[in-house]
C-alpha cells in the first residue's frame, strides 16, 4: 500500500511540472513532514511567482520560505 504522503507529492510533482529525480524528491519529502493544506497553500504561493516555470523547483523552495514565515508570524502575533 502507499503512503499518503507519496500520492500528495506526485500530485505536487505534477502541479509544479517537476521533471527531475530531485525535484521529485523535494517534494517527496515537504508532502512527508507537512500537512496536505500546507502543501496546498505551498504551491498556490510558488504559482505566484511569474517565473514558477522557468524555475519550478526555486518557486516551491521559496514558497515554503515564505509560508513557514507567515505561520511564525502568526504565532508570534497570538502569543503576545
Amino acid at each position: 500500500m502507499m503512503a499518503p504522503f507519496v500520492s500528495l507529492a506526485l500530485k505536487v510533482s505534477e502541479k509544479m511540472e517537476f521533471v527531475d529525480k530531485d525535484s521529485r524528491g523535494i517534494a517527496m519529502r515537504f508532502c512527508k513532514i507537512y500537512p496536505p493544506d500546507k502543501i496546498a497553500r505551498i504551491v498556490e504561493e510558488a504559482q505566484k511567482f511569474s517565473w514558477w516555470r522557468q524555475n519550478s523547483k526555486a518557486a516551491f523552495m521559496k514558497a515554503i520560505g515564505m509560508v513557514n514565515k507567515e505561520e511564525k508570524q502568526a504565532q508570534v502575533g497570538v502569543l503576545t
